[in-house]
């Protein structure tokens, strides 16, 4: 009985440092404490309280996308907030620098990404791919993180000609 018992309290012990020894994943909280559903009023007030601006309102498949800059946030360039009847349901953040070379944005991209899996997990490889138009060389990739009520997509897209290019890294969060 002894026996039974010291194997039972070590597989006990076992399991129970093997759970412990996970990371914990974090939930995905939806960008300036806003939460999904809020209105686009409560978004413009909030927008002017930290004196940033809406540059442009549009209609994208069918959603209104309000356009912000000015948001107080280290290589935040703008964001735009998408409502479905004027209910918030998804974030896009565009993040860089003009002055980066594709260095520097690769790297800015590794070091959000592995920030990114330290909070809620290894992502999921969404896109991953080179194309060429005519003279301009395309390239995306995309890594996912799903969990019950929130995605997040974080994306580095860059179209280069000649010497000159155009890089994007955004981070894109959506509610369901």
């Amino acid at each position: 009985m002894t026996t039974l018992r010291r194997t039972i309290l070590l597989c006990l012990a076992a399991a129970f440092l093997a759970c412990g020894s996970a990371p914990a994943v974090e939930e995905i909280k939806v960008p300036f404490n806003f939460t999904w559903g809020e209105s686009s009023q409560r978004l413009e007030d909030s927008m002017k309280r930290v004196q940033a601006s809406v540059v442009e309102r549009k209609q994208v498949q069918n959603r209104l996308c309000l356009v912000v800059e000015g948001i107080p946030q280290k290589l935040l360039q703008r964001a735009l907030f998408y409502f479905d009847n004027d209910s918030l349901n998804e974030i896009e953040l565009h993040y860089g620098d003009p002055n980066w070379d594709s260095t520097q944005y690769g790297n800015f991209f590794d070091q959000t990404r592995r920030n990114i899996e330290g909070k809620y997990g290894i992502g999921r490889v969404v896109a991953r791919q080179k194309t060429r138009e005519s003279d301009v060389l395309q390239t995306l990739i995309g890594y996912q993180w799903t969990q019950n009520a929130t995605s997040l997509s974080l994306y580095y897209y860059t179209a280069e000609r000649d010497a000159n290019s155009y890089r994007l890294l955004s981070l894109h969060y959506r509610g369901y």
